[in-house]
């Protein structure tokens, strides 16, 4: 009896392989979205920490040089800020096209897995005929077996 071989086997397996790959890129990808989305909230509270200070401070009263430098501080954090946002932004996408590269790869994987049910339901059905046909065969010749036997009884009386 031959053994069951799904013929799209070799494309099954470099799917599951590229599917491993792809899990690996989409779960580093999400560790940079969220380092850099950590890093951006990280620099907003700063800057609203220093906000508050800078105003407690200038409450009191504050000379020229420190309210300049200050300014010139406080424009550094938000320039800082909104490279984190755009960074933040640039790895998002990043993990979202790994993201749809892997879903991709899981609903190939998944047609590919019925396709082979499907054949493995042929093969079952296959082998069942052929089954059935050394059955027959078997019955066929218990049959004929018997029949002679009862002639040559026959024959005898």
């Amino acid at each position: 009896m031959k053994k069951f071989r799904f013929s799209l086997q070799s494309l099954f397996e470099v799917k599951q392989t590229l599917k491993d790959k792809l899990q690996a890129d989409f779960a580093e990808a999400e560790a940079a979205w969220r380092t850099a989305l950590e890093r951006q909230l990280g620099l907003e509270r700063l800057y609203e920490e220093e906000i508050a200070a800078f105003e407690a401070r200038a409450r009191e009263g504050v000379t020229a040089p420190e309210l300049s430098g200050a300014a010139a501080y406080h424009e550094d954090l938000r320039e800082r800020i909104q490279r984190a946002k755009a960074e933040v932004a640039r790895t998002l996408k990043i993990m979202t096209e790994k993201r749809e590269e892997l879903v991709a790869v899981h609903k190939e994987i998944r047609v590919l897995e019925k396709l082979q049910e499907k054949q493995y339901a042929e093969y079952l059905k296959e082998v069942e005929k052929d089954e059935a046909k050394v059955m027959d065969s078997i019955l066929a010749f218990q049959e004929t077996e018997k029949k002679a036997e009862e002639d040559t009884d026959a024959e005898v009386l």
